[in-house]
């Protein structure tokens, strides 16, 4: 029976392991200089090297003829008994099938006990060690303390959050990375060489990309490759049995939203379909892309998209990105979330993503509008209006047309309703006060379900543009504090007022609202004192400081239900 490769080149010494050189370093100079350590726990994702660390690290402490640098000689009985898997005093448990206490006190409590027989030390390799019960690390913790001279103990896992934090205070710990897309596409290419095979290089850089950082997914997806047979692969010939995903399509797409081409991401779409290329799995793997270009945009930090590149792609994705934003980015990823959730129950699987490039595409102003609709989620209803926060909300951008724009009717309306009011240059909470029954109308006439919400609340405090409404209930709250809906109010105050208003919403739970101060005299605002006050009045009258629904109609509405009979 053949060896898998992943087992066939598994390192024989430190300087085969690819990546991780913080750990091996480390490693090697403690084993040089005679001061291991009694207890190790290895983190990090699958296959990055985390057993075979612990292997090496095992054979290294026990060998004869321990070379420079802390390498094993691979020659000495020791070194020979470990590489043909009969070595005594090197023990390995898996975790994850002897999870109990039982399995911990005759594994190893027992065990260690008895010195070693060759060896200078004895060895418990445990791997997957987060699996252990809560009663077997108990029992694991005194030895792992205080064990014998001669025992050592490496623990590995996948999982450090799930390891007892006194487990991991008795351990050096080291941290595991995924491999970079450049050395692990070095190493697929030395064991084709060593296999006498030739794979066109195009095939290598795609399985480096798939395997998303894992040495052992590589070598999976490589070893699937080499059983087709053939002395040359070619990139066809790898399509037989590669995974249909090609990390250049995800490419193509972000460059499609970024320059608006349409049609360019529809044909696409269509190209992914008549490939045969599954569509969800494709838009998980777009959004995972996104993000690795918004960590590069935060932190300048080549290294995520390093992971999937080569140096000339990645380059190109960067440049596509340059004239991008952070919120620009998180605004791509929302809208693919979103749509996606949308259209999940669709029978059409590329609809989604054909909604989604089509809206992103479209809008002529892509960084305007994206950012308008992301900032103005900073805008909490539950923080104290205070003065940088109302300059925060004031300079956003608002050129976002709401879910309802408004028509000439509704200017119509605007019109009528208004114009027996004065001109004002700087409205205040009484003359918003004055015309709010007006605004209500127009609101309703416009978006009845919007006006049943606002119905609910109160003008409490108006400074330096911000309107505050305060809403009794969060149901009425959220409904109505959707960027467009907030726009859309906003956009109607407006066209009243002649000047910019922005609207905040806040849940009040019939609580006195700390007023806004004013900026010329530094105190706070007596119309909002006098609110609360009326509030509180008509709180303990009976009233919810609100107009009160007339109809089931009107109730189904403010509470987002229908009536069925």
């Amino acid at each position: 029976m053949s060896i898998a490769i992943y087992r066939k080149y598994r390192p024989k010494s430190f300087s085969e392991v690819t990546g991780q050189p913080h750990i091996k370093v480390t490693l090697q100079n403690e084993i040089a200089i005679d001061k291991v350590a009694h207890a190790y726990l290895f983190c990090g994702p699958r296959g990055t090297g985390k057993t075979t660390i612990a292997r090496l690290l095992s054979k290294s402490v026990n060998c004869l003829d321990l070379q420079p640098n802390g390498e094993p000689c691979n020659k000495c009985a020791n070194c020979l008994e470990f590489i043909d898997g009969k070595s005594m005093d090197i023990i390995e448990i898996d975790a994850a099938s002897h999870t109990g206490v039982e399995n911990v006190r005759e594994n190893i409590i027992h065990n260690s006990r008895f010195t070693p027989t060759k060896s200078k030390f004895k060895i418990f390799i445990i791997d997957e060690v987060h699996m252990l019960s809560t009663a077997a690390f108990n029992a694991l913790l005194k030895t792992l303390e205080e064990p014998p001279k001669y025992i050592i103990f490496i623990l590995a896992t996948t999982e450090a959050h799930k390891v007892p934090a006194t487990i991991v205070s008795r351990c050096q710990r080291f941290d595991f990375k995924k491999i970079v897309f450049s050395e692990l596409t070095d190493r697929l290419r030395w064991i084709v060489a060593q296999e006498g095979v030739s794979v066109d290089d195009s095939v290598l850089k795609q399985i480096a990309r798939q395997s998303g950082g894992c040495v052992r997914d590589a070598e999976s997806l490589l070893e699937q490759v080499l059983s087709i047979g053939l002395k040359n692969i070619s990139a066809e010939d790898a399509q037989l049995v590669l995974p249909r995903v090609n990390f250049e399509l995800l490419k193509d797409l972000f460059s499609v939203l970024v320059e608006k081409k349409t049609a360019d991401g529809i044909q696409l779409i269509n190209r992914l379909i008549n490939e045969g290329i599954d569509i969800t799995q494709f838009t998980e793997q777009f959004v995972e892309f996104v993000r690795k270009v918004l960590i590069y945009k935060i932190t300048n930090d080549i290294a995520e998209l390093a992971r999937e590149f080569d140096d000339t792609t990645a380059g190109e994705v960067v440049e596509s990105a340059k004239n991008l934003t952070e919120r620009d980015l998180v605004a791509i990823i929302e809208k693919i979330l979103s749509t996606k959730e949308i259209f999940k129950q669709n029978f059409l699987p590329q609809l989604a993503l054909e909604v989604m490039v089509v809206e992103l595409t479209a809008v002529k102003e892509f960084k305007a509008e994206t950012a308008s609709s992301f900032g103005q989620q900073f805008t909490k209803a539950t923080e104290p209006i205070n003065q940088p926060a109302i300059q925060a909300v004031k300079n956003q951008p608002t050129n976002e047309s709401p879910n309802q724009p408004i028509n000439q009717s509704t200017n119509q309306l605007i019109n009528q309703s208004t114009s027996s009011l004065p001109q004002m240059s700087a409205p205040d909470m009484e003359k918003i006060m004055s015309v709010w029954p007006q605004f209500m109308e127009v609101l309703k006439k416009q978006n009845y379900s919007l006006s049943m919400s606002v119905s609910m609340a109160k003008p409490i405090a108006f400074s330096s543009g911000i309107l505050v409404l305060g809403f009794p209930f969060e149901l009425q709250r959220s409904r109505s504090d959707t960027p467009q809906n907030r726009l859309f109010m906003a956009e109607i105050l407006t066209q009243i007022f002649n000047e910019k208003i922005m609207v905040e919403n806040r849940l009040t739970n019939n609580q006195p609202i700390s007023p806004p101060v004013n900026p010329s005299s530094g105190q706070p605002n007596q119309q909002l004192n006098n609110f609360n006050e009326s509030n509180k009045q008509q709180t303990q009258s009976g009233g919810a400081g609100a107009s009160q629904p007339t109809s089931i109609d009107e109730v189904a509405n403010m509470f987002g239900g229908t009536v069925v009979s």
